[in-house]
């Protein structure tokens, strides 16, 4: 029995070297091989897919988590939380706050009474940076948002490298017009409202043909950068110089100085935001300088209006400041995945329709297609094109001297207690002072 076996092993060794001698090749299943191949890639795909589950997985809100969030847009804040609560079983208390936000948080957070989540205009980030208020976003969020926000938008977030908030609304300002007084051809230069304006004006009865505010840096800033002042240098960067010793700043208060023939009010009272949209609503207003946050309540006042792009003004564009209102994760919450959670939830597809519909802003999405009647929308659509010619509001820290400074050397220019030069030394003035300081 044991000779057999031997036999059998030594007749087996030899047949294999007989074919290793004659070179030949012994078939492969090729299609073995490539199914092999097949699931080790599907092995892969399904480790990797189970890497970023993990990933997603990680960013779970805390348990017990409960959320507050800051916005001026309460009725917004309160459908997009409730959303949101859906969702991840999170609930989130709406605060109605608006500008002012970043002090508010700088004192309210350490005291352990601030809002986990708050928005606040995009001129604000360096300071809130530099300040620490700010939470840094984990990478999955921050790489959720680089893929779904307009790469202007994230960039007001990112600070070396960084991210520290959500893009959530672009904004600037365009000229809204009464239909029943100017027709459905708006004017397309500040000549032409300025000449008409002299005969539909009557003070007496509170009817104008142009109003805008001017003790507000934001609005009047068309009318100053309307011969080439541009607030910080090119691109707004150099918070050194704010270019308000140039003669294009001083035309541009030449501009300010003269809109008083047209708008015989004092500065003061085109202060009261109230007052201008009132006189709007009631038709007693041809034209007005404003933003998005107001088309729903027009739409409600049941006046007939347009929206349109700024006119021109000696030839030359009137540019507008562009913000971007950003979402901020406090850097004191006591929630930090849940809070980013909801700043990364405001970007949504589902929060981006609830931003447009209930508040009237335009998302900062790259894609708008899924946001109903967004690309339809004849009031929306005007400020888009307006983006394409406008300033981006500057974010270095010394902004705040600009509004500060430009609310009273404008309003002083306006009603005449100033001439434009002697506007444009008191800037200078009053710069450096606020600079002695710091």
């Amino acid at each position: 029995m044991l000779r057999k076996r031997t036999l059998s092993a030594l007749l087996a060794v030899l047949f294999v070297l007989s074919l290793t001698g004659c070179k030949k090749e012994i078939p492969i299943d090729n299609t073995t091989v490539v199914t092999d191949k097949e699931t080790k890639e599907n092995s892969d795909k399904e480790g990797s897919l189970q890497n970023t589950q993990l990933e997603e997985q990680n960013l779970v809100p805390e348990e017990g988590a409960k959320l507050t969030y800051w916005t001026g847009d309460v009725e917004f804040g309160e459908a997009v939380g409730k959303k949101f609560e859906e969702k991840y079983g999170v609930p989130v208390t709406v605060e109605e706050v608006g500008l002012g936000a970043i002090d508010k948080i700088a004192l309210s957070g350490p005291a352990g009474t601030g809002a986990d989540v708050f928005m606040s205009p995009h001129d604000s980030f360096q300071h809130g940076v530099a300040s620490g208020l700010f939470l840094e976003l984990e990478e999955p969020v921050v790489t959720n948002i680089k893929e779904r926000v307009n790469e202007v938008g994230v960039e007001t977030v990112t600070a070396e490298g960084k991210v520290y908030g959500v893009p959530i609304s672009l904004e600037t300002t365009c000229l809204f017009y009464n239909k029943d007084i100017v027709g459905e051809k708006p004017a397309a230069a500040l000549e032409e409202i300025m000449e008409k304006a002299k005969e539909f004006n009557d003070s007496a009865n509170n009817e104008f043909y142009f109003l805008a505010t001017i003790g507000d840096g934001y609005k009047i800033y068309p009318m100053l950068s309307s011969y080439g002042f541009s607030l910080f240098g090119e691109g707004g960067k150099d918070e050194n110089n704010p270019g308000f010793d140039t003669d294009e700043f001083e035309k541009g208060l030449e501009l300010v100085s003269s809109l008083h023939e047209i708008m015989p009010i004092n500065a003061i009272d085109l202060g009261n935001v109230s007052f201008l949209k009132s006189r709007f609503m009631e038709g007693k207003v041809a034209y007005e300088i404003s933003g998005p946050w107001d088309i729903a309540e027009f739409k409600k006042s049941g006046v007939n209006f347009g929206v349109t792009v700024l006119p021109t003004f000696n030839g030359r564009v009137l540019t507008p400041f562009a913000g971007v209102q950003n979402a901020h994760v406090s850097a004191f919450t006591d929630y930090p995945i849940a809070a980013q959670l909801f700043a990364e939830y405001l970007v949504s597809d589902e929060a981006a329709s609830l931003l447009y519909e209930v508040a009237n802003k335009i998302p900062t999405l790259k894609d708008i297609s899924n946001i109903r009647g967004l690309s339809e929308d004849e009031y929306i659509k005007p400020f888009v094109e307006q983006f394409a010619n406008s300033f981006p509001m500057p974010s270095v820290q010394r902004i705040s001297y600009y509004w500060t400074i430009s609310a009273s050397v404008c309003q002083a220019v306006f009603d005449g207690q100033l001439t434009p030069e002697e506007g444009r030394q008191k800037a200078v003035s009053d710069w450096n002072t606020m600079l002695t300081t710091e």
